[in-house]
């Protein structure tokens, strides 16, 4: 019993540390299998989990190319009308984008971006493994010796990279965070699962940014190395490569020498992958660092910032030139911008000693009111002469360039033609609002006058008399119309207007010139900033050709919402075509220019017509100070304009208008036409030949004391009532007064009077008492001669006025001046233009001889004498009479006529004139 007891008792000892060990393990076991149930369901519930996640980012991931396109698409690009770019505009990223096909960038870039970024881009699903495991250590790992957590490198795929750059705002871009870290992850993993290995990388070669303003490799090519990415070397798209790890420090411009670093370790790893040999490498990594410098890649920028610009945004909504990445055709010719360039600063330098620094130059095509140059300034980067400020719509005084307005005007609204005559003489203070009186450009007076000289030569005083005439109001209506756009009110003018009292823009005027050539046409587009005046232009020159998107896609010009080939140019009508054509006709008249320049022709171009103004001006108190000088020159197939001064209005001294505007102006206008067909000026319909009776205007009869040469008129103004100033009658010749019945015959003359009417406005009838004194007539009835008072220092005392003569007429007055010159004594037969010599000489005269004039080959008929006193400080005095030339049978006495007699002849004493 006792051993069965014993040995029950160590079976059941046995059996119960058995069963306890059985138990012990049941409970592993369980622990076991459950913990692993766990894991199991906790890891289906995470990958559930996370698959939603995946859904759900993947969900919102829009195709790459949608993503970029709601992206700043770059800034518009500008070419000129020939393809050739003028500027890139930046994005709102402040950066330059032209993005290109894979197949236009070189493959020594692309092996050198996978080389260096992503090895295994070829083979991975959108994340390189490698990259992401080092990434994690650092970011993630919990002991010692890591950056910290999401403090460590990003490890970043290729195709991760461009994920970032696309999908993530540049603020996101620098936030560390899991949650952007994954949404990247997933959308790396579906581009992948998505689109080919070729299309990522084209994608991310022109996102990803290559420092500086440059997003892209072939932005990055232009404006590194002044090259397409097709045609970059090895070393170029190694250095390229490099840059996208830090752009700032590896900028090749400001830091070479680490750009060259980085550029080389790039070559070392392209070498180890398999890509160039260890010679390619060698030899890549020895070569000097070239850079083509372009902080500021821009042809022709005033014009680019002045012109194009307000005209997208005005036409597109202001970020346009920004963000939309518009491709946009200018007018612009880059060959006649680089030759206007050329010839401004060529006739620059040749007169900077006349303290004048700067210049601009505007060309358009007068058919099309394209404009073909724009230089706003001499160097748009030249702080010394300001020159980023545009003078090209600066406002400056214009000098005489705005005179072919009033005398438009006068055509139009007066009747007047090229032949109407105006008096060059001094004109009372009470009529003019300038500071000192008006004078002449160096000429003195010239009298009478016809409109076509006095415009041709620029004389001052005749535009003045003009626009008093016409009024100054319908002067400025007339310019505004024809584009000048700073004319606003025209209370703030008076007659200086017409002489430079006003400022301009050079762009308004070389637009305004347009009318002339176009008989009467302002050609162009529609205006996009509208002036709350009335009356203004409603046209613009035309800039813009074609402007497209990114895409090709033409989005102007536009005819009923159809892409128009060209620019739908319209065309209104500012001047009749008649009175286009006067102006013309004067400004390409060569003879017409000579009292001022000095010959015919003296500013003409060889072989073709070419029609010119000057102009100069003088804003300061002190004579000689010169503030602007202009040129415009233009045929039926060009009109440009030329300003020469200076940006901060400093004055100049011992220049002209003739210098440097009508120079540059000159070699710009035969550069151009060189190679074109001669054009001559239209003549349109409506038109004729004719001269009328001065100073009434009226149609010519006999009687008429004065007629202008025969030159064009309107035919609708042609004036068809005979003029009634002048009247006739029997005049003794000894006094002057009317004859009588008792007045011997050998003494009767047939005489003119002159008789002013009522109804003319004061200016109208000042002129007309004026035009009285200078034909030697008094108002009302003949009467005494007015040279008759032997003191006035200028007179012609014999033979009197009205006076018959035949064969040798000694001619008798008085020729003295304080600082006299000399004098001449000139005759003019009626209705010539033309002056024939008497006597000039140095010696004054004292009631005496002033020259023997023969008359005895003369044609009868009237004939004036003119005696012209030239004095230093008065300039010229001139007097003038008329007398009438007789057939030489028609006296009986074939002696001189003693002196103080009637018919002025002298019986003298044996003695010629003066200084003979």
């Amino acid at each position: 019993m006792a051993s069965n007891g014993g040995t029950y008792r160590y079976l059941a000892y046995r059996r119960r540390k058995r069963n306890a060990g059985n138990r012990g393990m049941s409970r592993w076991m369980t622990a076991l299998i459950v913990l692993f149930g766990l894991i199991v369901i906790g890891s289906g519930v995470m990958a559930g989990v996370g698959y939603g996640v995946y859904r759900s980012y993947a969900s919102d991931l829009i195709p790459p190319d949608e993503a970029i396109a709601q992206l700043p698409r770059g800034g518009a690009r500008v070419y000129d009308r020939n393809g050739r770019e003028l500027f890139e505009f930046l994005d709102n990223g402040e950066g330059l984008r032209q993005p290109v096909s894979i197949d236009r960038m070189n493959l020594a870039l692309v092996a050198a971006t996978i080389s260096w970024e992503d090895t295994s881009f070829k083979d991975n699903p959108g994340i390189n493994y490698k990259g992401l495991t080092a990434a994690a250590f650092d970011n993630f790992w919990p002991f010692g010796g890591s950056p910290g957590v999401l403090e460590g490198r990003g490890g970043s795929s290729i195709t991760q990279q461009l994920v970032k750059n696309v999908y993530f705002t540049p603020e996101e871009r620098t936030k560390r965070s899991i949650d952007r870290k994954v949404r990247e992850t997933v959308y790396a993993l579906e581009l992948t699962r998505k689109y080919d290995k070729k299309q990522i990388m084209e994608w991310y070669l022109n996102q990803i940014s290559y420092g500086s303003i440059y997003y892209g490799a072939q932005a990055a090519s232009q404006g590194y190395f002044g090259k397409d990415a097709i045609d970059l070397t090895l070393p170029e798209a190694a250095l390229l490569a490099g840059i996208p790890q830090c752009p700032t420090c590896f900028d090749p411009v400001n830091e070479p020498e680490a750009t060259v670093a980085q550029r080389n370790r790039v070559l070392v790893r392209m070498h180890e992958e398999g890509y160039i040999t260890a010679d390619q490498t060698w030899l890549a990594a020895t070569t000097p660092l070239e850079i083509v410098k372009q902080d500021y890649p821009i042809e022709a920028p005033h014009f680019v910032f002045s012109l194009v610009k307000p005209e997208l945004e005005e036409m597109f909504g202001a970020g346009s030139v920004t963000n939309d990445g518009l491709v946009v055709y200018t007018t612009l010719d880059i060959d006649l911008q680089h030759k206007a360039e050329t010839i401004l600063e060529d006739q620059i330098s040749q007169f900077e000693a006349s303290g004048g620094h700067n210049g601009a130059v505007v060309a358009m095509d007068p058919k099309t009111a394209q404009v073909l140059a724009y230089v706003g300034s001499r160097d748009y980067f030249n702080e010394d002469i300001t020159g980023k400020n545009d003078m090209a719509v600066a406002l400056n005084s214009p000098g005489s360039t705005l005179k072919p307005f009033t005398y438009l005007t006068a055509f139009m609204n007066l009747g007047w033609g090229p032949g109407t005559m105006i008096l060059d003489t001094p004109i009372n203070s009470k009529w003019w609002d300038g500071a000192n009186p008006p004078r002449n450009p160096g000429t003195g007076y010239q009298g009478p006058i016809t409109a076509r000289n006095a415009l041709g030569n620029s004389l001052n005083i005749p535009a003045i008399k003009t626009i008093l005439y016409t009024g100054v109001s319908p002067v400025i209506d007339q310019a505004r119309k024809m584009g000048i756009t700073s004319l606003r009110d025209p209370t703030q003018y008076g007659p200086s207007l017409t002489v430079g009292g006003v400022d301009v823009k050079l762009l308004d005027m070389v637009y305004g010139y347009t009318v002339f050539p176009n008989l009467g046409l302002l050609k162009g587009v529609p205006r996009t900033a509208q002036d709350e005046l009335p009356g203004s232009r409603e046209l613009d020159p035309v800039t813009i050709l074609r402007v497209e998107d990114r895409d090709g896609k033409v989005l102007y010009p536009l005819v009923d919402g159809q892409p128009a080939q060209e620019v739908p140019a319209q065309e209104v009508r500012v001047a009749p075509a008649e009175n286009a054509f006067m102006i013309n006709d004067i400004l390409s008249d060569g003879c017409a220019q000579s009292i001022t320049f000095g010959g015919c022709g003296a500013l003409s171009i060889p072989g073709r017509p070419l029609a010119i103004k000057t102009g100069t001006s003088e804003p300061y108190d002190t004579i000689g100070l010169i503030g602007d000088t202009w040129a415009f020159g233009y045929t039926p197939q060009l009109v440009v304009g030329s300003w020469f001064g200076n940006a901060d209005n400093t004055p100049m001294t011992n220049i002209s208008s003739t210098s440097v505007s009508w120079r540059t102006v000159r070699e710009f206008a035969i550069a151009f036409h060189e190679n074109l067909a001669v054009e001559q000026f239209s003549r349109p319909e409506g038109l004729v030949r004719g001269s009328v009776c001065m100073p009434s205007g009226l149609k010519t009869t006999p009687g008429c004391g004065k007629t202008t040469p025969e030159d064009w008129f309107a035919t609708a103004s042609f004036p068809q009532r005979d003029d009634d100033w002048w009247t006739t009658g029997r005049v003794d010749t000894r006094t002057g007064k009317p004859a009588d019945d008792d007045t011997p015959q050998q003494f009767v003359a047939v005489a003119r009077t002159l008789r002013i009417p009522e109804g003319l406005s004061e200016w109208a009838r000042e002129q007309a008492q004026e035009w009285v004194s200078a034909l030697g007539r008094r108002p009302g009835t003949p009467d005494d001669d007015p040279n008759a008072d032997q003191s006035i220092p200028v007179a012609i005392t014999s033979p009197a006025n009205a006076a018959p003569v035949d064969g040798l007429v000694f001619v008798r007055g008085s020729a003295n001046a304080e600082d006299f010159q000399f004098f001449r004594l000139e005759y003019q037969p009626s209705g010539s233009e033309d002056w024939e010599l008497i006597n000039q000489t140095g010696q004054p005269v004292d009631d005496g001889t002033l020259g023997v004039w023969d008359t005895s080959d003369l044609t009868p008929g009237i004939y004036t004498l003119r005696l012209t006193v030239v004095a230093t400080g008065a300039g010229e005095i001139s007097t003038r009479i008329d007398v009438v030339v007789l057939a030489p049978e028609s006296l009986d006495d074939t002696e001189p006529t003693p002196a103080g007699e009637a018919g002025g002849r002298d019986r003298g004493n044996g003695r010629g004139p003066p200084g003979q």
